[in-house]
């Protein structure tokens, strides 16, 4: 079969420095496939290849790695682009298009309804199977998502359609489930009879000046909270699925996700040099702290607390698991420390699990310490990029690290209260926490995890 992944977008920052590393990876792991890359910037191929790629890149890749010069606006756009694939697919019985869209959203209506005219128009003598890649966010807002889901439905099936969320391809994401699903220990504890609150902390160091045009329209509910974070805390406190197939477990995600109502508490700000450079004052919200519940019978009434947001002064993405503490009310001793579960994403994975053990020379008193694993010490440095996994899994046509429809809309109402407010309640200096977010655990009497004093193992 020839396979053929037709890449919008083809050089711009996700493709440069995600995807073609992906690419390259799996083509030298043998999947067959070539790729062509759509763009503007450049006029010919060699003009592409010398500034896309770097100069010791294996023949292995850059022979399957194709460039057309494509302007979406331009009226012969379609016959181009037809007449590339028509030579590109001569004298094969069987072809598969695979459409990556790594576009803005609001350019995915003219790209789909362009694909139907190629489609339409290809004259293929040969067994043609597509597919086509979304990135998030899907759409701008929920009646937004809606209305471009159905103009891809319109030219694709659902089985057809993969909506990308490149957290899913993250091991972390994938040894969540597992140790919650395969452990004994765990499953008898992660429950609101144990569990007195969670944390979900999304720092970064860096701004988005850079891609100020892009980020301008997204803002970082649309950029990390209607996706990442809700697909972090579907798979936190999702019931068992009756297997791990991806039906299965989008069964039990949109459960979780039903149960949330639209998000209340919450508070937004940006960083003070945001678009200093653009010659504007942009208002478009770069940090978000938020309160929400999980109304299942297993987690309701357990306070789940999200930080995230750019130009911090360290980068760290953690989730920190507390538990009640029981026995500091039992025994009478304030200095007793709570256990928890700390899952720390960046800058390495590792999951700790903190307990309180007995201090030598001591008359009984204890101090809190972790037992840690460590992804990269138990299992090795090289385990696979989450774009490397993602793409695998479009080749083969697993859709068990994408969400589904469902999913999509069910966040997209939860966050539908924070779009609406326009309001940047603070602009923060760059690499310092918002006074927002110290409010939000004042307010409810709780201390973010990494101003805490657990020692590290």
């Amino acid at each position: 079969m020839k396979r053929i992944i037709i890449q919008y977008g083809g050089t711009g920052d996700l493709a440069l420095k995600k995807l073609y590393p992906a690419y390259q990876n799996l083509m030298e792991k043998q999947f067959p496939f070539s790729v062509l890359a759509l763009g503007r910037r450049y006029a010919s191929r060699e003009e592409f290849l010398a500034n896309s790629v770097p100069q010791n890149t294996p023949a292995s890749f850059t022979d399957n790695l194709d460039y057309l010069n494509y302007d979406m606006g331009d009226a012969e756009a379609v016959s181009i682009l037809t007449g590339k694939l028509r030579t590109m697919i001569a004298g094969n019985t069987e072809v598969e298009f695979i459409y990556y869209l790594a576009l803005q959203p609001s350019l995915y209506e003219d790209a789909i309804h362009q694909i139907k005219e190629i489609d339409a128009s290809l004259d293929c003598m040969c067994t043609l199977t597509k597919k086509i890649v979304v990135e998030k966010p899907f759409g701008f807002d929920l009646e937004s998502a809606l209305r471009y889901n159905g103009i891809l439905e319109e030219a694709f099936t659902d089985k057809e359609i993969f909506r990308v969320d490149h957290y899913l391809g993250k091991e972390f994401m994938q040894n969540l489930l597992l140790m919650r699903f395969h452990n004994d220990i765990i499953r008898r504890i992660w429950d609101n009879r144990t569990i007195e609150s969670i944390q979900i902390i999304f720092d970064e160091t860096h701004g988005v000046d850079q891609r100020l045009g892009f980020y301008e329209k997204i803002g970082v509910v649309r950029d990390t909270i209607q996706n990442h974070i809700m697909q972090i805390i579907t798979y936190l406190t999702m019931s068992e699925p009756a297997s791990l197939s991806p039906e299965d477990i989008a069964i039990e995600k949109v459960k979780v996700l039903r149960s949330i109502s639209p998000i209340q508490e919450f508070h937004m700000g940006r960083y003070e040099s945001l678009g200093v450079n653009s010659g504007h004052v942009v208002q478009t919200p770069t940090y978000a702290a938020l309160k929400l519940f999980v109304n299942t019978y297993y987690f309701a009434d357990i306070p789940i607390y999200v930080r995230t947001g750019k130009m911090q002064n360290e980068a760290k993405s953690l989730i920190y698991i507390k538990f009640k503490n029981t026995t500091k009310q039992v025994m009478h001793d304030q200095s007793i420390a709570e256990n928890g579960v700390i899952i720390t994403i960046h800058p390495e994975l590792t999951i700790d699990i903190c307990m309180n053990l007995k201090m030598p020379n001591t008359s009984w008193k204890s101090k809190p310490v972790r037992f840690r694993f460590n992804q990269s010490e138990t299992f090795g440095a090289n385990t696979p990029e989450a774009y490397e996994q993602i793409v695998q899994k479009i080749l083969i046509g697993d859709k068990s690290l994408f969400p589904s429809m469902k999913e999509i809309t069910e966040s997209w109402r939860i966050v539908q209260p924070m779009l609406q407010s326009d309001l940047v309640g603070e602009v923060y200096p760059i690499r310092t926490l918002p006074r927002f977010a110290s409010q939000l655990a004042k307010d409810n009497d709780f201390t973010w995890f990494d101003e805490t004093q657990i020692p590290n193992p």
